[in-house]
């Protein structure tokens, strides 16, 4: 491809597109996720640009390639590895991990670098730069590789706008961990580390049941037996350490989709995406004897009461059956399971 190249209108199409998306890019969530958006934002922002991609790792890394990507030239990417070499060392990823200026480089079915000569036959891609980047974190280097199909096409635009799309690229990145860390704050109890109640609008979307023949999913209410002897027999400070121990064991006990709330005091609850009835009495149970065998920092034992989610209805009438499970196995003698069908037959004084 090789229209011809309007350099005002190009540079005010990327900068206007870019920039006038970057708070929208934030909110994509992982970091990955971000850049994949930024990649695909720059793309479809230029009719030159064919291809946009990035990388992140240690900048003595002896291989760099493509770990996301976006445009039209994708496949090239797909398949692309740049070893480093006494060649590649002064290609365009290798001379900005090592610091060198930042300059664009040409790219021909003649050039020493055969992906490159791919990348001109197949997929028509003429031009390259790449600028550098920093990781969120601080701890990796990372680069940003933009290929065009125009001759020139970064001599022509300047490196400038670039160089400051990295710039602009970094910060976004750094803001998308910045927000990520600030929603799980907001979303975590800071004592156990469970989930809050803060967190329950997401957790009751990806809940909800369409209807009462689509999968099941179902609910659990937790408490913690005679609580409030280990409070007024050991302190607060002890009964804290009960509660980080014991919301511990049930998150390591827990499936790694399973979620886990801190519902207030001495009670939790767990909640299960598309399961059985059988299966989640399993999980139930598990949870029951993993608190049991505990002994640090005293034995203690949980009582649970299960419930199916209803369909239609908000996750909080589930939890209200769930909660009646738990009263049934606090009369039954405490440390056990009960479920919602229990609570339809009287229990045994």
């Amino acid at each position: 491809m090789n229209r011809t190249l309007d350099v005002s209108a190009e540079r005010s199409a990327i900068a206007e597109t870019i920039i006038s998306s970057a708070a929208d890019l934030i909110q994509f969530g992982g970091e990955l996720s971000v850049v994949a958006a930024f990649c695909d934002t720059l793309c479809k922002s230029s009719q030159h640009i064919l291809l946009a991609w990035t990388w992140f790792g240690h900048p003595d890394s002896l291989l760099v390639f493509p770990q996301v990507y976006a445009g039209a030239a994708h496949g090239y990417a797909k398949n692309l590895k740049v070893l480093r070499d006494p060649l590649t060392e002064n290609g365009p990823a290798f001379s900005v991990l090592t610091g060198q200026q930042i300059k664009s480089f040409s790219i021909t079915p003649d050039s020493p670098f055969p992906p490159w000569r791919e990348a001109a036959t197949v997929y028509g891609i003429a031009n390259s730069l790449a600028v550098p980047l920093s990781s969120p974190d601080g701890k990796e280097v990372g680069i940003f590789v933009v290929y065009t199909g125009t001759p020139d096409y970064f001599d022509q635009m300047g490196v400038g706008l670039f160089q400051a799309l990295g710039n602009l690229f970094s910060s976004v990145l750094s803001s998308s961990a910045e927000v990520k860390t600030l929603k799980t704050t907001v979303l975590t109890d800071s004592l156990t580390g469970a989930m809050n109640r803060h967190a329950m609008p997401g957790i009751e979307r990806r809940m909800e049941r369409q209807s009462e023949t689509g999968p099941a999913s179902f609910v659990m209410l937790i408490d913690i037996d005679h609580f409030k002897n280990v409070n007024d027999t050991y302190g607060h400070a002890v009964g804290d350490t009960v509660l980080q121990k014991t919301a511990h064991l049930m998150r390591t006990t827990l499936r790694k989709d399973d979620d886990l709330i801190r519902w207030g005091g001495e009670e939790f609850v767990v909640c299960l995406a598309q399961t059985s009835r059988e299966k989640a009495m399993i999980v139930a149970e598990k949870l029951r004897i993993a608190v049991e065998s505990n002994r640090d920092p005293l034995p203690v034992t949980i009582s649970i009461g299960v419930a199916q989610v209803k369909a239609h209805r908000p996750l909080t009438e589930s939890i209200m059956e769930a909660d009646r499970a738990v009263y049934l196995a606090k009369r039954s003698g405490r440390n056990c399971v009960r479920n919602d069908l229990d609570t339809n037959t009287p229990a045994e004084e």
